[in-house]
């Protein structure tokens, strides 16, 4: 069963007007894989005033499982998060809330109501745009773009792209990776062995957390990794080579 995660959190995000009620998106703009966090305030919308608690009705791109439930009895999975007089917030991915593929899901369309909203208790329909994701070539980038501390990832080395040539010509075959908290280090340098996807594409999956034994209340907002393997030197005798250190920043999205 699909279940929608709850937070409350600042808002830094897209903020905007449908018809009466305001919607906040945190972060402004996100992908199909991007966990959002979605605030709309009903004070401008007479129907909804002080009535709780509230409920997310959506079905594009899709109903979710399992479900809205009835007009006049909306299921308890889309109950919404009070955030304050008559503001309320849902947090999903969509990917996972919808269970659609990220091609499918470019709008978001839904509107919230009361629990029977028989008589018209709802705000208007209101829709918001989805990001594509977008491939963007780089000699170091990671999948998905935008990523949480919870967030399983992948780091890829495209020597294809590196600018340097010790990057280029080398065989790399471990990377180190360290978690950062500003300036600080967080736990220890852990090396790992990279995988071979071809054409010279090296990648390593993970989670930041689990991976480095961490509680989950550590704060963290970047990574960096440098990539190591072999390299020749002007004889053509091999020689120890690595590649420049890449930064990662890391959303805290949950």
């Amino acid at each position: 069963m699909k279940k929608i995660f709850f937070s409350i959190i600042g808002f830094v995000g897209l903020v905007f007007s449908a018809r009466a009620q305001v919607i906040t998106t945190s972060p402004a703009s996100f992908t199909a894989e991007d966990e959002v966090k979605i605030m709309v305030d009903v004070s401008n919308v007479p129907a909804l005033v002080n009535v709780e608690p509230l409920y997310l009705w959506t079905w594009f791109p899709s109903e979710p499982p399992p479900g809205n439930g009835q007009w006049e009895a909306s299921n308890e999975e889309r109950k919404m998060t009070k955030e304050g007089p008559n503001k309320w917030s849902v947090t999903f991915k969509p990917t996972d809330f919808y269970g659609k593929p990220p091609a499918e899901i470019t709008q978001i369309k839904f509107l919230v109501k009361a629990k029977n909203a028989t008589g018209d208790l709802k705000t208007p329909d209101i829709t918001i745009n989805v990001d594509p994701l977008v491939y963007t070539p780089s000699v170091f980038r990671t999948f998905p773009k935008v990523i949480g501390k919870n967030e399983i990832v992948t780091v890829y080395l495209d020597q294809n792209l590196a600018p340097d040539l010790i990057t280029q010509r080398m065989k790399p075959s471990t990377a180190e990776i360290s978690l950062f908290k500003g300036a600080d280090q967080v736990g220890i340098t852990k090396t790992v062995n990279l995988k071979d996807d071809g054409n010279k594409l090296w990648s390593y999956t993970f989670f930041p957390l689990s991976f480095f034994n961490l509680p989950a209340t550590t704060v963290i907002d970047k990574l960096k990794i440098k990539f190591k393997g072999v390299g020749t030197d002007a004889e053509g005798n091999p020689i120890p080579a690595e590649s420049p250190v890449f930064e990662k920043g890391l959303d805290d999205l949950k």
